[in-house]
C-alpha cells in the first residue's frame, strides 16, 4: 500500500470493507494513519473514538504521531488526548506528550 491514497480511493476501501469505525485495533492502527497521511477527515470522528477507547500505546501511536504531522492534527490529537488521558497508563501517557509536543511538519 502506497504512503497515501486519494481520498476517493479510501472511500471505496472504506466501503468495500467498513475500515473506519473497525472493532480490530490491529486494522485499526493501520487505516487511521492512512487516513491522517491522505486527507481523508471523514474518518476523524471514529478517530477520536479510537484513541479514546483504546490505550494500548502500541496501537494509539501510530495515529498520534500521523495527527501530530500538521497543525490541524495536532489540534485534533490534543484535544483528543485531553479526555482519553485519565484512561490511559503512564507509559502511554509520556509516549503521547512526547509526540504532541513536537511542531507539525507542515
Amino acid at each position: 500500500m502506497p504512503p497515501t491514497l486519494s481520498p476517493a480511493q479510501l472511500k471505496a476501501l472504506d466501503g468495500a470493507y467498513a475500515l473506519t469505525g473497525t472493532a480490530n485495533a490491529e486494522i485499526a492502527q493501520r487505516w487511521y494513519p492512512l487516513t491522517i497521511r491522505s486527507g481523508y477527515t471523514a474518518a476523524r470522528p471514529a478517530i477520536a473514538d479510537f484513541l479514546s477507547r483504546i490505550g494500548r500505546r502500541k496501537l494509539v501511536m501510530p495515529t498520534y504521531r500521523a495527527l501530530a504531522q500538521t497543525a490541524d492534527g495536532l489540534r485534533f490529537a490534543r484535544e483528543v488526548f485531553a479526555k482519553a488521558r485519565p484512561g490511559l497508563h503512564p507509559i502511554t501517557i509520556g509516549s503521547v506528550e512526547t509526540a504532541l509536543a513536537a511542531k507539525p511538519a507542515s
